[in-house]
């Protein structure tokens, strides 16, 4: 019985063997006026080549394992194709310049052509399909990938609205059915399986990290065209595979293509040679990571351009639960950052509570992740706070009348309830409520007016009722 033969042996064979080594010249020999001392240079630059070839392979070979030494055969089919598509268009433009191609660039052409057949035997036929595509369109193939993945992040986030709205009509009828419905335990199945709906969503309409960094490369790609100087993007997340809400993602990157757009216009150095001068790389390095935890999801992108200029997002471009900050230190570089709150989230809880508005009680809201705890404090306490509480665990809260911030209503609070909400950094607030209605879901819509816009985020309706969601932010001075 024959021992089978390894890639990398069985490459070794076709490149050095004696006899192969004759036919690959024989067929080098048919080059046309080829002297003999010419194919005497193209046969010992032939061995030299096949040599360091197969040198390196036996470099990547340890201990018997030449899993890395197969993974770099392909590679090497690519390198040496790329030098003989190369020789080719020069022996075309010498055709067309002199009338004649060079005879040793069509001598090199030939040699270069059967290394790269023998490559090409030893790959496998899915290694093959890919080699020949980057080979046959290498800018086309690879440019077409960012590209894909900025269509299927419109595509997801269009499906992903879409699929929100349904859920929020399952909501709506749900609504107008317990009107009408005396039966709970209907109900409680009703909401069972509204639940189980936007578990499965939230589990399958969502966009990969990969996808929304594929995105951001097409973006930095069309920048290139114009600039004086490359660009490299990193992501620095571990799992890059990890799902995002498509509409959150399609926030971020709109966000991160302005700025971008100012990044190359305002701040990014001429040349090469300038960043140099300074210490820096010859090329632009961006990076950027996602952070989650249970208030928000946060995006954020450094640069080591000038970092001379402050970029701002205009009012009307921000939707409710986006606050987007942009920092910069001259000559190091700057730094991007997109917040959500999960208000983007068309599935998204909020707790509803009523306030006075000088008239009646109004039904207001806040997501549900904000909050730390709900408690009844004493009169005497609120009364001596001096517009701060301490918890016990020694937090401090800011003590919101809601009634006045949001209606600019004298209210009296007769139960002293407080909802305190803390939403990360340093931010903690605690609302005095009338009555704590529940956990209300669905997707808010922005308010039509003007006034108080940085303190309401819109309304979503909960029973019939129109509840006013609150932008939290909107109560700590910028």
């Amino acid at each position: 019985m024959v021992e089978a033969t390894s890639k990398v042996q069985a490459l070794r064979h076709a490149l050095l063997d004696h006899d192969e080594v004759r036919t690959t010249m024989d067929v080098v020999a048919l080059t046309p006026d080829l002297a003999d001392d010419m194919l005497e240079d193209v046969r010992r630059e032939y061995l030299a080549r096949a040599e360091q070839i197969c040198a390196a392979l036996d470099d990547l070979t340890f201990e018997g394992d030449e899993s890395e030494a197969e993974r770099h055969i392909p590679l090497t089919w690519l390198a040496i194709r790329y030098e003989w598509s190369r020789c080719n268009d020069q022996m075309q433009y010498q055709t067309i310049l002199k009338g004649a191609p060079d005879i040793l660039t069509m001598a090199r052409g030939s040699m270069l052509s059967k290394i790269a057949e023998k490559l090409e035997a030893q790959q496998t036929r899915k290694e093959l399909f890919w080699t020949l595509k980057l080979a046959a369109d290498p800018f086309g193939t690879v440019g077409r990938i960012p590209s894909m993945a900025r269509r299927l992040m419109r595509l997801t986030a269009s499906a992903g609205r879409g699929i929100n709205e349904v859920l929020q009509e399952f909501h709506s009828v749900r609504e107008l059915l317990a009107l009408h419905i005396d039966d709970k335990s209907l109900l409680e199945k009703l909401d069972k399986s509204i639940s189980k709906s936007i578990e499965m969503v939230d589990c399958s309409v969502g966009i990969e990290l990969n996808d929304l960094h594929a995105a951001l490369e097409a973006e930095l790609v069309d920048r290139l065209d114009r600039a004086g100087i490359t660009a490299l993007l990193r992501i620095e997340n571990a799992d890059p595979s990890e799902l995002i809400p498509p509409d959150v993602s399609d926030l971020f990157f709109r966000v991160s293509q302005g700025w971008l757009r100012h990044l190359f216009a305002e701040s990014v150095e001429h040349s090469p040679d300038e960043r140099e001068a300074n210490d820096k790389s010859a090329h632009l390095t961006l990076s950027w990571r996602l952070v989650r935890n249970d208030r928000r999801l946060t995006f954020e992108m450094r640069d080591d351009g000038l970092g001379c200029s402050r970029f701002e997002m205009g009012k009307d471009e921000m939707p409710p639960g986006l606050c987007v900050r942009h920092s910069h230190e001259p000559d190091v570089g700057s730094v991007l950052t997109i917040e959500s709150n999960f208000m983007l989230d068309g599935n998204s809880e909020y707790l509803s509570f009523s306030v006075f508005n000088g008239y009646d009680n109004s039904i207001l809201a806040i997501p549900a992740q904000y909050v730390s705890f709900i408690s009844l404090v004493e009169a005497h306490t609120l009364k001596s706070a001096s517009g701060s509480l301490f918890t016990a665990t020694g937090e401090l809260y800011s003590v919101l009348d809601t009634a006045r911030a949001v209606f600019c209503a004298e209210a009296d609070y007769p139960r002293d309830l407080v909802i305190f909400a803390d939403m990360g950094e340093g931010r903690r607030i605690a609302l005095r409520v009338n009555e704590i209605h529940g956990i209300c879901r669905g997707r808010v819509k922005p308010l039509p007016f003007g006034p108080g816009e940085e303190r309401v985020a819109g309304i979503l309706s909960n029973a019939g009722q129109l509840v006013i969601v609150l932008q939290l932010e909107g109560f700590f001075a910028p």
